[in-house]
């Protein structure tokens, strides 16, 4: 009987859960995982994939923050505990990240670090300080839009706020949040209007794109700030937002098709893919580097890294549903115990 109530609430919430961020989710990891597959392929961190731009660094991992600022509920917030709070956070990010950490050491024989264990899956990292940062901001600011402001700025002028690129991924918390409201609160027609607008400026601005202004190449300094910084970080944010909402409205005016559903089911298992990945991608690389199979061609780089991706996805699924089975399965890899 228990069983037959959870299954219906959880149908319930499959019914009132919006469709189109999940499926935002599984384009993300989608793109993140086949950029991952690549550099394994290749042999080399910066390779030819999207022949050779790379572009989709400019703004996949802005999109996962984007969609995670979407769920931001100050309400929610203001009325929790802190120590629950972190305690929840801590469970549903860092558990999984350590222990995925642990079991990539394990089967690449790689001897385990205390710092790398903390940026090995960096943005598992970043997310968890910086809901931290929002959780303990709104409960000091009660007005939303001066907390967003005073947070905002406080990430950006720390020292060392560069730590697993938490000065870059902070600020599209907040425009997830306030996109949300925005593109909820409005007309229909307001939705063709951002499409264009991201679409205008998110290939303007992709003109000038090179993998040279990534964040992993060019991170933001407070203490080094200079004209050159603050203009390539301001340009960094406005392209990532910008392809951001090109991908998040175009699956919003395609979120009622047939397929949606089930693309959404697997932006919801975005976790697990994710750090699965660097583990196939970790053995995988130990092969080819012991055989010395590497290519960096141009469109088979892109084929062989599509491939690996959905076969990484079909194994990830298959983990998900076998470790959701156990308790303490959920725990440690997928980051809930309930």
């Amino acid at each position: 009987m228990s069983s037959l109530l959870c299954k219906q609430r959880a149908l319930i919430q499959d019914q009132q859960r919006l469709i189109y961020p999940d499926i935002c989710k599984f384009v993300a990891i989608l793109i993140v995982t086949c950029s991952h597959c690549a550099q394994c392929v290749s042999g080399q961190i910066w390779t030819n994939f999207l022949g050779g731009f790379q572009i989709d660094i400019a703004f996949n991992m802005p999109l996962f923050m984007l969609i995670s600022g979407w769920f931001l509920n100050f309400e929610k917030l203001r009325s929790t505990k802190f120590n629950n709070y972190i305690y929840s956070k801590f469970k549903r990010l860092i558990v999984p990240a350590l222990s995925w950490y642990i079991i990539y050491c394990v089967v690449t024989i790689h001897r385990p670090d205390p710092l790398e264990a903390i940026s090995f899956y960096w943005y598992l990292t970043a997310l968890f300080i910086c809901d931290g940062i929002i959780f303990v901001s709104s409960r000091i600011i009660k007005n939303n839009s001066l907390c967003a402001v005073i947070s905002t700025s406080f990430v950006l002028l720390c020292p060392h706020s560069d730590f697993v690129n938490i000065n870059f991924m902070f600020p599209y918390l907040w425009a997830g949040y306030y996109f949300r409201k925005v593109l909820e609160s409005s007309k229909p027609y307001l939705l063709n209007f951002i499409f264009t607008c991201s679409l205008l400026f998110g290939v303007l601005l992709s003109i000038r794109w090179t993998p040279e202004y990534t964040v992993y190449n060019c991170p933001f300094k407070i203490l080094d700030l200079n004209y050159d910084m603050l203009l390539t970080y301001v340009y960094r944010f406005s392209i990532g937002f910008s392809l951001a909402v090109l991908v998040l409205s175009i699956i919003k005016k395609w979120e009622r098709t047939s397929f949606a559903y089930s693309l959404a089911k697997y932006g919801q298992q975005s976790l697990i893919i994710y750090t699965y990945s660097f583990v196939f991608n970790g053995i995988l690389s130990k092969m080819l580097n012991y055989f010395n199979l590497h290519t960096n061609a141009i469109c088979l780089l892109d084929l062989l890294s599509l491939v690996l991706c959905l076969f990484i996805v079909v194994i990830s699924v298959t983990i998900y549903k076998e470790a959701d089975k156990w308790p303490f399965a959920k725990l440690i890899l997928l980051g809930n115990a309930g």
